[in-house]
């Protein structure tokens, strides 16, 4: 019942024409999303359509606090066994849930957010990539006082969404003692991002991550050099250390871009931790992860920019993607497109075929969006 009252409510907001309106410091804002999914194996053909509900309000800023707060719902036709991306509960049941709800305090250049809200670090990530994206409850404190450097500080305690076991409801990240995370992100080198961030989840494991971005831009081409490393030091005696590359160079000309990237594992299979991961070569559906132990995954990508024949808001593109590990192999084709045709309407699909040694299978999933 509440998430058909909850539909309804957003139904009305919609009518109303609320477009992200601000009534007197009062800012409010929603997005529904319209899915279809259909998956397919050696056993099953199955389709779902879900539609996806946000609400979001932050109220006014007072002594430089601020209270915000997300709802989000997945209504439709949940098919029980269903394999592929999590549109619904755990149980493939429709569910609502208070994805944000937070307070924040500015002063300066810091902002403290304590509560439920949407995070994106390496390791910990909003991953949206079916109806209702990861979220975390978490104290965050970000800071930017240092030119040119953001620091963050958090600690996570829950998360639930698309990504997590229990996608209905918040459940602890490592049991009472949850997540501490510390970022430094520096930008005070021209057309260079450097970043480094620590992750300890106590008597389990600590993470290191580090990355440098380069990119430039002429008259004719935009390229770009990333480069990755990251350590995974379990408790137990197991690590994994994972390096990374990644080149990219687009002709402005053509519209076209085109990428490789390539991963690398020594030890036990990397982790992805709380979200879709950091790493150069995750696809759709494959991660680095899933090439288990001393896994190496390439990835190559061609994406073209159509407004360069005039359709303005149109991009297609298409992965390749090779994963191999100590036993295991595997072969994942993407090919998708994005329409923007305003700033509140969107469309997009993307078809994964994946071919693995212990199961193959097929993937589509299309999204209509409507921003008010």
């Amino acid at each position: 019942m509440k998430q058909i009252l909850l539909f309804t409510f957003s139904l009305l907001i919609m009518s109303l024409n609320t477009k992200a309106s601000d009534f007197d410091g009062w800012v409010y804002s929603g997005d529904l999303r319209l899915g279809y999914q259909n998956h397919q194996n050696d056993n099953k053909n199955l389709n779902e359509i879900a539609w996806g509900l946000n609400l979001h309000f932050d109220t006014p800023t007072y002594g430089g606090f601020r209270v915000g707060a997300t709802i989000s719902s997945s209504l439709g036709n949940g098919r029980d066994g269903f394999d592929g991306v999590p549109f619904f509960d755990e149980n493939n049941q429709n569910y609502a849930t208070l994805r944000e709800a937070y307070i924040n305090y500015s002063f300066g250049e810091t902002l403290i957010t304590l509560g439920r809200q949407s995070i994106d670090t390496p390791y910990a990530d909003s991953d949206d990539i079916g109806m209702i994206p990861n979220s975390f409850e978490a104290l965050t404190i970000v800071n930017s006082d240092i030119t040119d450097t953001t620091i963050t500080l958090a600690h996570l305690h829950k998360w639930s969404g698309v990504d997590s076991d229990i996608q209905s409801k918040f459940t602890e990240l490592n049991g009472n003692s949850g997540v501490q995370v510390l970022g430094i992100e520096y930008e005070g080198i021209r057309d260079t991002k450097l970043s480094g961030w620590f992750y300890n989840l106590s008597n389990k494991m600590r993470i290191s991550y580090i990355e440098a971005e380069y990119s430039h831009t002429t008259t004719s081409f935009d390229y770009g050099l990333n480069l990755q490393y990251s350590y995974q030091d379990y408790n137990n005696a197991d690590t994994s250390t994972i390096y990374g590359i990644a080149t990219s160079i687009s002709s402005k000309d053509t519209g076209l871009t085109a990428t490789i990237a390539y991963n690398k594992t020594k030890g036990v299979e990397a982790n992805n931790l709380f979200g879709g991961g950091p790493f150069y070569t995750n696809a759709e559906h494959n991660t680095l992860k899933e090439a288990g132990i001393d896994g190496n995954t390439i990835l190559y990508t061609i994406e073209w920019d159509a407004s360069i024949v005039g359709l303005e808001g149109l991009s297609i593109k298409v992965d390749i993607d090779d994963h191999h590990g100590e036993s295991y192999f595997s072969n994942e084709y993407d090919v998708g497109f994005d329409y923007h045709y305003s700033k509140d309407i969107s469309l997009g699909a993307i078809y994964s075929n994946i071919d693995d040694r212990d199961e193959s299978f097929k993937n589509l999933r299309v999204f209509l969006n409507y921003h008010f």
